[in-house]
């Protein structure tokens, strides 16, 4: 087996989580909450955000750097950033946003992708909907209570000493996921960009007490799925919402905000022929235990007990163009998920599988449950390439 290559996230101090330790040292937590202890951003100090009255963090979904700097030279964005950081592994929006809602690594959270097995339903489940995949039932209905299941980390708007409030679009504002990472924030739902930076500007505006604000933006992400990274529609959104970016910065003059803005992940493009569909190789496929898990760009193989030795050879003799085969075991220990802190979460082993199918520039794997209608992503993440792992950070003190 290869040794997998490409963008290794730097959790000691180069990271999503590093950032959010950095906001959470600058505004400090309640009484009685404890931080997970991340090592801080040195391009984010403490000190910079304990002097601001408000704190607004912006994800721009989907917006990796090496997009950015290619496409958006002449934008807001540009002008204001500082720098770039690494987003979390796998590099997708299940992972990385858990991250920024709670300021733990996934290893410490527990959500490892967009498709997770489930130990408690006998399947795979889309955890942001919060629904098994394929067929897609409620985990509610099936008796899994949102409240328990997402017990485990705190969110970190119930650990910060200030009011909270988060800014997220209408149709996901008030779901199961929504709900428990955000904890007591303040919520703010939008329908249309307009009313996105509107929305920030209420936040920030509501209340004299000191304030963190989270605001998420999906456009990106959906235009880049849909249609690629070089696109006109990825061009064309994010110069209309630098349009608003720019409106907001002039709206919050004066506020003392220090803003913030980052992406959970960077694209890039995957052509058809770079597609592998696990159905096409019938012999792997039925040595599996569990559908695929994850991503397109980076899965979770479960292996038949007996098994392993003969998944191996068969996959790196048929695939072995296209994926490294690495052992879940040899992932963790090599600091994929984070650094080993004590506090993993407790299905965390359970939810990687036996081996990560690490797919290499360009290629992704996919498997089809009863129920998925088959589909293509022109744009994908969830990989280890710079473009996908590198996000930027952008800062302006209002």
């Amino acid at each position: 087996m290869n040794t997998p290559q490409g963008v290794r996230p730097d959790y000691g101090g180069r990271c999503l989580v590093n950032l959010m330790a950095s906001i959470e040292a600058g505004l400090g937590t309640r009484s009685g909450q404890r931080a997970p202890g991340h090592p801080l951003l040195a391009l984010l100090p403490p000190e910079q955000v304990r002097a601001a009255r408000r704190v607004l963090l912006m994800v721009v979904d989907g917006l990796g750097d090496d997009y950015l700097c290619a496409h958006g030279r002449e934008t807001a964005f540009a002008a204001h950033r500082v720098g770039r950081i690494n987003s979390v592994f796998p590099s997708t929006t299940a992972t990385a946003i858990t991250t920024f809602l709670t300021g733990c690594s996934p290893r410490e959270h527990g959500l490892t992708g967009w498709n997770i097995w489930l130990d408690e339903v006998s399947a795979v489940s889309t955890i942001l909907p919060f629904r098994t995949r394929g067929d897609r039932r409620f985990l509610r209905e099936l008796g899994v209570n949102p409240l328990h299941f997402f017990e485990q980390p705190v969110p970190i708007a119930s650990r910060l000493a200030s009011t909270c409030s988060t800014v997220s679009p209408r149709w996901i504002i008030d779901s199961d996921y929504n709900l428990a990472h955000n904890g007591p924030a303040m919520r703010f739902p939008y329908q249309t960009r307009d009313q996105f930076f509107d929305q920030i500007v209420r936040a920030v505006n509501t209340g004299d007490d000191r304030q963190f604000i989270y605001a998420y933006y999906p456009e990106i992400d959906a235009n880049s799925h849909d249609h690629g990274t070089h696109s006109l529609e990825v061009a064309s959104e994010l110069w209309r919402f630098d349009q608003g970016f720019r409106g907001m910065l002039d709206r919050l003059s004066g506020t003392g905000t220090l803003v913030v803005v980052t992406a959970d992940h960077g694209f890039i493009d995957s052509p058809p022929e770079q597609g592998i569909e696990i159905d096409r190789h019938p012999d792997i496929a039925g040595m599996l235990a569990h559908p695929l898990c994850g991503e397109r760009r980076l899965s979770y193989a479960y292996v038949k007990p007996g098994m392993s030795a003969a998944f191996e050879q068969a996959v790196i003799a048929q695939l072995g163009h296209a994926l490294d085969l690495l052992p879940a075991g040899q992932a963790v220990a090599d600091g994929w998920f984070g650094n080993a802190a004590g506090q993993d979460h407790p299905a965390f082993l359970q939810r990687i599988g036996d081996y990560l199918l690490m797919m290499r520039p360009g290629w992704t794997i996919k498997d089809w449950v009863p129920g998925e209608n088959r589909h293509r992503l022109v744009g994908v993440h969830g990989g280890t390439t710079p473009a996908e792992m590198w996000v930027p950070l952008i800062l302006r003190e209002c």
